[in-house]
């Protein structure tokens, strides 16, 4: 029997009405309500941005709300803080855990409400053992037992096994009501389907769960109810079955997103990169080229699809002197380069957007426009002092040209959406004036709107000529937006695909 036919959509579990809550400056949250049906899985879908963070916070005791109301079991509730939340069995998951990472396992399940057993007097101590047999009892229950050392330090864990450890962690407190933030986020396919797992044995056992996610195909392979929230404000609330993933997208956005893809007819140019039989051996981190040869042309978007594993990334960080190449030639407008670290690169014309844009692309506690020009401020420098009337120019015409939502150029970059954060890194890379252009993973973490918007940037950049290497898990994007395609496979090309020969199935041939 279907699983999702066995909810009663009136047993509300959990109710907000008519939450309010506000930020300097923003309204957050405006008359926000949602209902979650004991044992459901619902979904919370709105571009970055929308409010679903900060409603979640609201109901973890992270932010208080303004104004409104919160039920639970059909009783008005005031949540003061996270303490209060585990108190009444509500527990979050983070996409960014929030473990100890110099701490065990064990000693983070129960971190604040541990165990104690008395010694005599006023002499207490931890009861390990109760610890042990409590996880014992949750690790069963999940599904995974013997899969997680509990004396293994969180810091030695992978990413899938955190999660893992964060949901048994909500475990220890009875909790009834799961919040997932985008869980995935970080997770490989098959880590993903062992999540999936977890969530379907924990919705058997009747918990209640509500999760986040950018992904649609998520949204309607594990959601029973999905809720679409935008600028704050609620907008529809609908059975999973009686919703098509357009309209949800419709709904996110305030508008209909026929066009995901704008790609427009550009005019090839001549070749402006080749490179000749890439090599390097892998041997220190795993990631071989094996005479790796293709060639670029001006205009160009040109993708390279493969799996997990192919050295998509690496050999883009080759051609930016981000990485170690043995052999092999890279010839840009007919000149021969060999980059030996990033800086030779851009000044040969090369710019790499990486696909951590917090790790490797922005500064995120600086403004934008310090991350825009702090790779160029030689540029902008006189007399050995900063033309700072340049500077605010140059910010103001790429936040304008790339559409930054901002209230000004001196806005923290850690306070955008996700989308807006992506907008600032390449609008960071367009200040530098490449002649090569690598995004790598270009609308990973964004929503569908802001995925769109990217996607209108990149292909008004290939009209004024700039050359595109496109690098990109998300195959509707490549066949969207390439005029060609290179697949490759455990660092070996399998082939170059035409526009018109573009199918899915090509590409997972070349792949696999």
């Amino acid at each position: 029997m279907d699983a999702k036919a066995k909810i009663d959509f009136s047993d509300i579990i959990l109710k907000l009405e008519n939450i309010n809550k506000s930020f300097p400056g923003v309204k957050a949250l405006q008359n926000m309500q949602i209902e979650l049906a004991r044992g459901e899985m619902h979904a919370v879908c709105g571009e970055n941005g929308a409010g679903k963070s900060t409603m979640m916070k609201v109901i973890t005791g992270v932010h208080k709300a303004d104004s409104g109301n919160i039920y639970l079991n059909g009783e008005k509730v005031t949540i003061r803080e996270p303490n209060d939340a585990y108190g009444k069995g509500i527990a979050i998951i983070f996409q960014e855990t929030s473990l100890f990472k110099d701490l065990t396992v064990l000693e983070n399940m129960f971190m604040g409400h541990e165990p104690i057993v008395k010694l005599g007097g006023f002499i207490h101590n931890i009861d390990y053992a109760a610890m042990r047999k409590k996880a014992d009892e949750i690790f069963d229950f999940l599904g995974i037992t013997g899969q997680i050392d509990y004396d293994a330090k969180i810091d030695n864990l992978g990413v899938a096994s955190k999660q893992m450890v964060e949901i048994a962690k909500a475990l220890t407190y009875d909790a009834k009501v799961l919040i997932f933030d985008e869980p995935t986020a970080a997770l490989t396919n098959k880590e993903v389907r062992a999540l999936f797992r977890t969530i379907a044995r924990l919705k058997d056992q009747g918990m209640s769960m509500l999760y986040i996610s950018h992904r649609m195909e998520e949204i309607f392979e594990i959601a029973d109810r999905v809720t679409i929230i935008r600028d704050g404000s609620y907008v529809n609330t609908a059975k999973i079955e009686e919703v098509t993933e357009q309209q949800l997208i419709a709904w996110m956005v305030g508008r209909e997103m026929n066009e995901m893809y704008p790609k427009a007819q550009v005019e090839i140019g001549s070749m402006i990169l080749k490179v000749e039989d890439l090599c390097r051996s892998g041997e220190k981190d795993g990631f071989p080229l094996d005479h790796v040869s293709f060639e670029v042309r001006r205009g160009e978007i040109f993708g390279i699809a493969g799996l997990a594993g192919a050295g998509r990334t690496e050999m883009a960080e080759c051609l930016c002197g981000l990485r170690k190449y043995d052999s092999g030639h890279i010839t840009l407008e007919g000149k021969d380069l060999a980059p030996k670290n990033y800086r030779e690169a851009i000044n040969d014309g090369f710019i790499y957007v990486s696909e951590d844009r917090k790790k490797y692309g922005l500064v995120v506690a600086m403004s934008i426009e310090e991350n825009l020009t702090m790779s160029i401020l030689y540029r902008l420098t006189k007399n050995k002092l900063i033309d700072f009337d340049a500077e605010d120019r140059l910010s103001d015409e790429y936040m304008k040209d790339l559409r930054v939502k901002a209230p000004s150029r001196e806005f923290i970059v850690e306070n955008l959406s996700g989308g807006n954060q992506q907008k600032v890194l390449v609008a960071k890379a367009l200040c530098a004036k490449p002649k090569i252009l690598i995004l790598d993973e270009p609308t990973r973490g964004v929503d569908v709107g802001a995925k769109s918007e990217i996607h209108r940037i990149v292909s008004s950049l290939a009209q004024t000529g700039l050359t595109i290497i496109m690098i990109s898990s998300d195959m509707p994007e490549l066949l969207g937006m390439c005029d060609r395609l290179m697949v490759l496979k455990a660092g070996k090309k399998t082939g170059v695909l035409e526009r018109d020969e573009f199918s899915q199935e090509k590409v997972l041939k070349l792949a696999l």
